[in-house]
């Protein structure tokens, strides 16, 4: 387990106050880098040994509330070994000054790619140094809440374009996976000023590339609890499918 503490700056954070869910999403993955750094390297040192992680699923809830600005939190994260290719990484968010109070929870799934083969391989077998810890922490949760299809029908269905920019890009060249929660929640027919995000999760296939635009379909789902619940299909150039989203706002 590796915890690391921040504070969340003013860029972070959003006209509400609270951190910007792109903002925190880069701070799990950069908390997640710095905790296996002396066992992996930095991701461009993963890179220079010929391997590369491929994010597949997330999972993100906000349990209390969301970091505010200049708040010092905490953010505790922990990995393990999955089915063999998959592998495990949790995230917990609390405040620095209760720990008993937990503010945000993600849970992720990845794959090790080796990028000469261009396929997915055992990361047990290839970066064994990094799983030497993992059975001393909890065991995590494999299984992920399954993310529905938009119905076939068009009724209801909005659709957002959105380029891809360079600024979009990480090391690997690929489109950061924080832009595609920017994509979804940006895209989602609400007054974003009246609805906070309450959770969202995703699934990942196929790929976006530089100075393509990808269309985002939304589409709103029953809900009778007061809080407003939707489903998303990233389309690619190519026009597929490239991610799922589901998402569930509350009013502030």
């Amino acid at each position: 387990m590796y915890r690391k503490k921040i504070v969340i700056s003013p860029s972070e954070a959003g006209c509400s106050n609270e951190v910007k869910i792109k903002a925190l999403l880069d701070i799990f993955q950069d908390t997640a880098s710095v905790a296996v750094k002396d066992k992996e390297g930095s991701p461009g040192a993963l890179m220079a040994r010929g391997y590369a992680w491929v994010l597949l699923k997330y999972e993100i809830e906000v349990v209390t509330r969301s970091p505010g600005m200049d708040e010092e939190v905490i953010v505790e994260t922990r990995h393990t070994l999955g089915d063999g290719f998959h592998t495990l990484r949790v995230f917990r968010v609390f405040s620095a000054s209760d720990e008993s109070k937990t503010l945000v929870l993600a849970k992720t799934s990845w794959v090790l790619i080796d990028l000469a083969a261009a396929r997915p391989v055992r990361a047990i077998q290839h970066i064994p140094e990094v799983f030497e810890d993992v059975f001393d922490d909890l065991p995590i949760d494999p299984d992920f809440l399954k993310i529905q299809k938009l119905k076939k029908s068009d009724d209801g269905i909005t659709e957002t374009l959105f380029p891809v920019r360079f600024h979009d890009l990480d090391a690997n060249g690929h489109v950061n996976n924080a832009v595609y929660f920017e994509w979804a929640f940006e895209a989602t027919p609400l007054d974003l000023t009246a609805w906070s995000v309450k959770s969202m999760r995703a699934e990942f296939d196929k790929s976006v590339k530089y100075k393509d635009t990808v269309r985002v379909r939304v589409q709103e789902i029953e809900n009778h609890d007061g809080a407003r619940e939707f489903i998303y299909d990233i389309i690619n150039a190519s026009g597929n499918t490239a991610s799922r989203f589901a998402s569930r706002f509350v009013s502030v």
